[in-house]
């Protein structure tokens, strides 16, 4: 067996593995909650083994310096190595801050126009909000405050509500989603997946094959990831100023390190 073989085996168990825990609650339950909760850590599992460390993976709502808060947001992809998080519920959803978000995504179990409207609602949520950016210390000296990322939307569904989502009715309503609103990539596993590359200006869709539609999507979900870089560095004192904590130090006798601050930022 050649590598692309082996690695398409893989990719193919993998997806196995998945369908079949998404499937299985569905032919137990019939409680929506319990459906979409597991759903919902399958999906955070698959992506947890795939992306690097650097990206952490949560449930939970968006928030800004001003105050402002998103929807409920099904699967976060935030920035595990640079951004601190606010804070963490007692069942375990986050609260993080706008600037750490590279990616968000609403689990479904089918992906139909209805669905779609509705995840480009809870994406616009998170994009709405305000973003800040601070200079970033560095060995020789800092770099200027970088441009806060474009937040990629997207959409994890078993199946397609369409049998074509490559035809007409599909593509009009995947398209049909700009600005804020956008939703960018998306994976019907019985299905097909789909990757938006047009950034509202011309009708440019790409699909995966029938059978890879799990390497389709994390292929070009890390790709799109990697064409971003870091996510731009928090002003944690805009924070703190929205706490009103900024004139109280947690200590003054604080013992600070010699090489505070002048660590290198990728």
């Amino acid at each position: 067996m050649t590598d692309d073989n082996r690695l398409r085996s893989a990719f193919l168990s993998k997806q196995n593995h998945l369908l079949a825990a998404l499937e299985i609650v569905p032919d137990l339950t019939g409680h929506g909650t319990t459906i979409g909760d597991d759903s919902e850590a399958n999906w955070s599992r698959v992506l947890r083994e795939f992306l690097p460390a650097r990206y952490g993976i949560a449930k939970g709502q968006v928030m800004d310096a001003q105050g402002g808060i998103s929807d409920q947001i099904d699967l976060l992809i935030y920035d595990a190595q640079y951004t601190p998080l606010l804070a963490k519920t007692a069942n375990g959803d986050m609260f993080v801050p706008a600037e750490a978000v590279y990616a968000v995504f609403e689990v479904k179990q089918e992906i139909n126009k209805e669905f779609l409207k509705y995840a480009g609602n809870k994406i616009a949520s998170v994009r709405k909000l305000n973003r800040t950016t601070v200079h970033i210390p560095h060995a020789g000296g800092t770099y200027a405050p970088k441009q806060p990322i474009p937040i990629l939307g997207g959409l994890l569904t078993t199946r397609s509500g369409w049998a074509n989502l490559e035809g007409r009715a599909a593509v009009n309503a995947i398209l049909g989603l700009i600005g804020d609103r956008r939703v960018d990539i998306g994976c019907a596993l019985r299905g097909v997946a789909f990757n938006r590359t047009d950034q509202d200006l011309t009708n440019e869709l790409e699909y995966s094959e029938p059978d890879m539609t799990l390497m389709f999507f994390l292929v070009r979900l890390f790709s799109r990831l990697q064409k971003v870089g870091t996510v731009a560095a928090v002003d944690i004192d805009a924070y703190m100023n929205a706490l009103d904590l900024s004139d109280e130090p947690f200590s003054d006798t604080a013992p600070t390190s010699p090489e505070a601050g002048s660590g290198d930022r990728l």
